[in-house]
Parts: C-alpha cells; structure tokens; sequence
C-alpha cells in the first residue's frame, strides 16, 4: 500500500512539474511570446501611439523603432529574477525582453518577444555583476536548478501579464473632464 501511495505522489509531482513548465505561450518558432490585440473604440490611432511612447519613457524602456507615420514602437528592457536564499534573496539574473506596441484607429497590438536570461553572480567586492552567459527562456532544461529556473519563468509569465495590464489601463484611461471655475458675479 505505501508503495501504491508513494508511486502516486511521485507521478502526481512528476505531471505537476511537466504542465508547469509549459506555462510560458509561444510562437510558430517556439519561442516565448506573449501578443495581444487590444480594441480601443473611438480612439485615434496618434492618441494611442502618443500613449504609448509616453507609458514607455515613463517605464524606463530604450526606444529601437519609434515609426509615428506607421504607428509602430519597439523597445527593449529588462526586469530581475531572484534566488531566494535563507534571509535575503539574491539577484540571480535579469530577463531581457522586447515589446512592440502597434496602433492603429480603434485598436492596438502589444506583443513581448525575444526573451533571453542574463546570469549575474557576485564578484570579488560581493557586487553583483553581469556574467556574460545568457541563456533563452524557451530552454526546459536546467540541470541543478531546474526548481529556480521554473521559479524565473513563472516570474517572467506573471511580470508580462501585470506590464500588459498597466498599459492597456495606460492606453484606455479616460481622461478626468477639467473642473469649470465659478463664474465671478459683480456681488461676489
């Protein structure tokens, strides 16, 4: 019976770790993108592209292509993952990525494309310095720490799911109707 049992809950982890790590959606080349068409009704596509740029330089993006005849934006960024240790946790890394926003009159295009993971480790003074070795997300494998590399692309799904969310409230936000001053009368 406890053979049964252990047999189970090994298959049990073994299905779990296997489904988690496809959580990440990819493109017909099978690297990890994350795309949306997002309708933004009534709004001129050069409203939308000066959103656009404004949310990017607010984020801290570099700007690659910035096409306003084609409404089109690319930049690049990049965003850390952790090693969570036993007090702190540690940069273990940073994610580069690239968003390209496309607009057009009544909708918009958001796409995060062309992710790739830098290592960071700590050099002599105990900084922590780039290392030069960077290695794609749509890797599975990661001998030896397999568990905190599926910890850095549930990250990566979870921090492009919450960017994509604070631009499209960027994007879509009502502009708040300027308050009317009180007309003055000659009696106050």
């Amino acid at each position: 019976m406890r053979t049964l049992i252990l047999l189970l809950g090994v298959g049990w982890l073994l299905t779990g770790l296997e489904a988690h790590s496809q959580a990440l959606p990819t493109d017909a080349q099978g690297r990890v993108a994350f795309r949306e068409v997002v309708p933004a009704d009534s709004l001129a596509a050069s409203l939308l592209y000066v959103r656009a740029k404004s949310w990017l330089h607010r984020r801290g993006y570099a700007l690659t292509v910035a096409d306003s005849a084609g409404g089109r934006l690319v930049a690049t960024n990049a965003f850390g993952v952790y090693d969570h240790g036993y007090a702190t946790k540690k940069l273990h890394g940073k994610v580069q990525y690239q968003l390209t926003v496309e607009v057009k009159k009544g909708r918009y295009r958001q796409q995060f494309t062309d992710f790739l993971f830098a290592y960071y480790a700590e050099d002599r003074t105990y900084h922590v310095v780039p290392t030069g070795k960077t290695k794609p997300l749509e890797d599975l494998t990661a001998s030896g720490w397999l568990k905190l590399w599926q910890s850095h692309r549930e990250a990566t799904r979870q921090t492009v799911e919450d960017l994509a969310a604070e631009l499209k409230t960027a994007m879509l936000a009502v502009p708040k109707p300027l308050a009317q001053q009180p007309r003055l009368t000659a009696d106050w």
